[in-house]
């Protein structure tokens, strides 16, 4: 198996990496990944003929060839069998609504559409999977979105948006257990409450407190993947603002259908969409 992923660099306000992932026919992939809430969609670059086919307990999203897979609320199991070769792109929260307004909001999905051809063209994707080396597909995707022209700023809505993204993201690195205030929240960027709360449905297609779970979410399985011992549960816990274990449990079975103890014998989850824990 051979995975890589990398920034791009010019465009970290739109894309949050750009990956790799190739597996050679007879290789073994030793259990599904499973990819916990996220709130970042993902357009993964593959051949024609190749199968995809996630389930997320409610419904199976199966078809070939290249397509979105949009920020899901559920956790997501990938059926992969080898051989199969990925090229993907993660673009950052609520960024692909810069590509169009319209997608955004649509949560849970998978497919291609056929506004993506507009941008990623039959010849463009045919020329990024015969790319032969890492830096030949950065540099690729990177033109490509040099061409299209788009800046962070040319929308309102996706401008205040992503203040309040930033706000939240820097709130929670420097306390794990911090609750958002919405009121507050509204007023450091400088809008209305009612106001924010439109734009953030508008642009990210869910409400600030799914999106701060979410990322409360990742952070706890983070570090429970990187726990090499017994885990002290009242500390981690109170960590990440949980009146105490029985709620953190309850948390984690409503959002990864499992225990923390089930996962720590197991450790089958993924943040990135091929399985890599590292930053």
């Amino acid at each position: 198996m051979i995975t890589w992923k990398h920034s791009l660099e010019g465009f970290e306000w739109l894309i949050h990496q750009v990956w790799y992932l190739k597996v050679n026919p007879n290789e073994v992939i030793p259990f599904p990944p499973q990819l916990i809430p996220n709130p970042r969609a993902h357009l993964l670059f593959t051949p024609p003929e190749q199968r995809y086919h996630y389930d997320n307990g409610e419904q199976i999203m199966s078809g070939k060839g290249s397509h979105l897979l949009s920020a899901s609320e559920n956790l997501l199991i990938m059926n992969d069998v080898a051989p199969l070769k990925r090229i993907g792109i993660t673009f950052q929260p609520g960024a692909l609504y810069l590509l169009n307004p319209q997608s955004s909001a649509v949560l849970n999905q998978c497919g291609w559409h056929d506004w993506l051809a507009s941008y990623f063209s039959p010849s463009f994707q045919e020329s990024l999977l015969s790319c032969q080396s890492q830096e030949e597909v950065v540099n690729c995707i990177g033109e490509k979105l040099s061409s299209l022209g788009m800046s962070s700023q040319q929308d309102k809505a996706y401008s205040l948006v992503s203040k309040a993204l930033s706000a939240i993201t820097e709130q929670l690195n420097k306390d794990e257990a911090n609750e958002v205030d919405v009121e507050q929240l509204a007023l450091d960027c400088h809008s209305t409450r009612r106001t924010l709360e439109r734009h953030f449905q508008r642009v990210m297609g869910l409400g600030i407190k799914k999106y701060q779970l979410m990322l409360k979410l990742e952070q706890m399985v983070l570090a429970l993947y990187q726990e090499a011992g017994s885990v002290n549960w009242a500390e981690f816990s109170q960590r990440f603002g949980f009146s105490d274990q029985s709620h953190l449990i309850k948390q984690l079975k409503q959002q990864i259908k499992r225990t923390p103890n089930r996962y720590l014998s197991r450790r089958d989850l993924t943040i990135d969409i091929y399985g890599d824990f590292e930053r």
